[in-house]
């Protein structure tokens, strides 16, 4: 076996990297490390190994048949992020958006938030959700988003639900929109109206299969 040593490896040119045509192994103990960056548009694959920096995670990252998962850094996945097994967390949190007016959005997926927060709305509220996966992926799915509404002598609540642009009719508890606000103090301080959207056929294929359920609580001074 021949061996090549060198401080440093460009290509021909001198300005870029090199190609590995046929691939690298690194032997049994040894690293790759460095200050900069390793991207890959292909796919990673890792029989086990540790992160104490930052994941970040464009397309889909899966765990199957992991016993612990152990991040000191960040974990960001800007696409899907499944794991097969039980997941546990110290503290969780939701990323809402200020909304003014009477309209609030949320998209679905990437970094929108999932809670809208309307300050000075003049009217009911009508929520829209986009961007809610249609493929067979989302198959038997249940959705979660809230609207938190600031209302200043005049009762403002969120009367609307549109999802992927589909209107929905919102099952309230207590069966009814009015026995949902019983005792419930809308005209002043901060409401929080919590909604689910259950897909009741399986199919994500659209979002006429799902149901929206709707709960208020309010009273917040």
């Amino acid at each position: 076996m021949s061996e090549i040593r060198v401080n440093k490896v460009i290509d021909e040119a001198g300005t870029g990297a090199v190609e590995l045509t046929q691939g690298a192994t690194l032997p049994s103990g040894k690293t790759l490390s460095g200050a900069g960056a390793i991207n890959v548009t292909g796919s990673v694959t890792a029989a086990s190994g540790s992160f104490t920096g930052n994941v970040s995670v464009g397309g889909t990252l899966t765990y199957e048949d992991v016993t612990n998962i152990d991040s000191l850094g960040i974990i960001t996945a800007r696409s899907n992020l499944y794991v097969a097994g039980e997941t546990r967390t110290t503290t969780i949190s939701e990323k809402s958006t200020r909304v003014d007016g009477n309209t609030a959005t949320l998209t679905y997926a990437g970094s929108s938030a999932n809670v809208a927060i309307c300050t000075n709305p003049s009217g009911n509220i009508t929520l829209n959700v986009n961007g809610i996966p249609t493929d067979s992926t989302f198959d038997n799915h249940t959705l979660t988003f809230a609207v938190i509404v600031n209302s200043t002598g005049t009762a403002r609540t969120c009367t609307a639900v549109n999802l992927n642009g589909v209107s929905k009719t919102i099952k309230w508890a207590g069966g009814s929109f009015t026995n949902a606000l019983s005792g419930v103090t809308t005209s002043n301080g901060y409401t929080v109206q919590s909604f689910s959207g259950i897909n009741t056929v399986g199919s994500a294929s659209t979002t006429d299969n799902y149901e929206v359920f709707g709960i208020v609580s309010g009273g917040f001074f």
